[in-house]
């Protein structure tokens, strides 16, 4: 086959590895400790992080997807649970574990999001191992996954659900396309995008990965493979069914007042997603160069997912699974992206688009581009590709801006203020008077704050952390 190699959309892994030498072999380990110690450091960074500034109080949006938990309701309740665009899924019955573990602690909500996205950052370096990427660029998934620019995840309304399960779902999911036996592939593969498809925006992997499915059960076709066809086009089934079980009881909620579609200046949808991708990168400013870069960044995200789309369609899914992988986490971010432009582009794409919350979901942007550079067949040019993106992420992620510090305080000190002026006034008024904050938009929270407090959970458990 004729190699491209010097194209940055190359074709990447080579058909045989060699055999390791001692120098190589000596590289590989220091590489490992170096990667390694890099992801404990950001992890251990991560968790201070929580310690220092999560609240033990439910906060905004908790008190409404807590409502299957004040009602004593089943798991199955709690597992379908709608919050906005989304369902609760898998993440909310972690949830609901930890508060039975806790008395409701709220930090333990926090406490969980941190390590869901420590275990997703493991299955990350699973995968991009799987997928040929090696050595010292590998520290690259660390500074995905651990992106402290995600901070809202952990001083906000916490919730498993909304990215960081769907993270360690997808990246388990995207593990198993490695699998050899097609019954046990296939089976995996439809009981995590079931989970997915429940899970806060895992909901999007539902519509990605139906994708693969239908162009392998095409070409198992073609090739005269109609048993292997078969438990393709069973599987897809399954995802269907998945599909028809979520929309029993499912209500269109874009979660704000103003929403519209379509937009009046559609082309700010881009604009959003740009923001999106500059954010996650740590670059906040959406000046013309800064909006430039992150047009690019789309652009070539959408380059990806057509360059290993056409690999997959071309060679077929399981001989091309690195470019399917490549493909789904390019897809997932841009259809996330899209959706979540048309869903808040009129709230103002500068501020809107550069949430914090959005940062978790646009790891696979990240992800998908360092596995294309990481696996390129021209040594010289991954290595020089994956240095720089290494380069990037760290000057730009791992400090966070004034901007945001200012945002993170707010929420940290706002809620430890009004819990002590609520756990003196017991009235929602006076401690939102008092600390000029609020925890709910309005005062709207007596029979939930009166269950608690008759249960001693949350704000109430004098043995809680604050």
């Amino acid at each position: 086959m004729r190699s491209h190699s010097g194209n940055i959309m190359s074709e990447s892994i080579p058909t045989s590895t060699p055999k390791p030498t001692p120098t190589a072999s000596w590289y590989e380990r220091s590489a490992w400790i170096v990667v390694s110690a890099v992801f404990l450091l950001l992890a251990w960074r991560q968790h201070q992080f929580v310690n220092q500034h999560a609240v033990n109080i439910l906060f905004w949006d908790q008190w409404d997807f807590y409502a299957p938990l004040f009602r004593e309701g089943s798991l199955w309740e709690i597992f379908k649970q709608q919050h906005g665009p989304h369902r609760q899924g898998l993440g909310f019955l972690l949830t609901d574990l930890l508060t039975h573990l806790s008395g409701w602690n709220s930090r333990w909500d926090a406490f969980g999001v941190s390590f869901v996205l420590i275990f997703a950052g493991l299955l990350g370096l699973l995968l991009a191992r799987r997928c040929g990427a090696r050595g010292i660029s590998l520290v690259t998934i660390p500074l995905l996954f651990l992106n402290i620019r995600q901070y809202e995840m952990f001083v906000n309304a916490s919730n498993i659900s909304h990215g960081a399960m769907p993270m360690l779902l997808f990246m388990a999911l995207l593990l198993c396309l490695f699998i050899e036996r097609d019954a046990l592939r296939l089976l995996a593969i439809s009981l995590l995008t079931f989970l997915a498809i429940f899970t806060g925006f895992g909901i999007f992997v539902g519509l990605v990965i139906p994708m693969v499915l239908v162009v392998q059960m095409i070409q198992h076709w073609r090739q005269n493979e109609k048993q292997r066809a078969l438990s393709v086009l069973l599987a897809l089934v399954a995802i269907g069914a998945a599909w028809a079980l979520f929309s029993v009881g499912y209500r269109f909620d874009p979660a704000v007042s103003d929403y519209r579609f379509p937009y009046e200046k559609p082309w700010e949808y881009f604009y959003f997603i740009a923001a999106m991708l500059n954010n996650f990168h740590g670059m906040q400013t959406q000046s013309l160069p800064v909006l430039i870069w992150g047009l690019t960044c789309t652009a070539f995200l959408g380059g990806l997912a057509l360059f290993h789309g056409w690999r997959i369609l071309r060679h077929g899914v399981l001989n091309e699974r690195r470019s399917t992988v490549i493909f789904c986490l390019a897809a997932f971010s841009l259809i996330y992206g899209l959706n979540t432009a048309i869903g808040r582009v009129f709230s103002g794409w500068q501020e809107a688009g550069a949430a914090s919350r959005y940062v978790t979901l646009m790891i696979p942007a990240g992800l998908a581009a360092y596995l294309h550079f990481a696996t390129l067949n021209k040594a010289i040019l991954a290595r020089t590709l994956t240095i720089a993106y290494v380069c990037f992420l760290a000057y730009n992620t791992v400090e966070l801006h004034t901007r945001d510090w200012r945002s993170i305080n707010h929420y940290s000190e706002g809620r430890r203020a009004w819990k002590a002026a609520y756990l003196e006034t017991r009235s929602e008024e006076q401690a939102s008077e008092r600390t000029h904050f609020q925890v709910y938009p309005a005062p709207v929270l007596g029979d939930r704050l009166r269950y608690l407090e008759a249960h001693r959970l949350n704000l109430f458990n004098s043995d809680a952390h604050p």
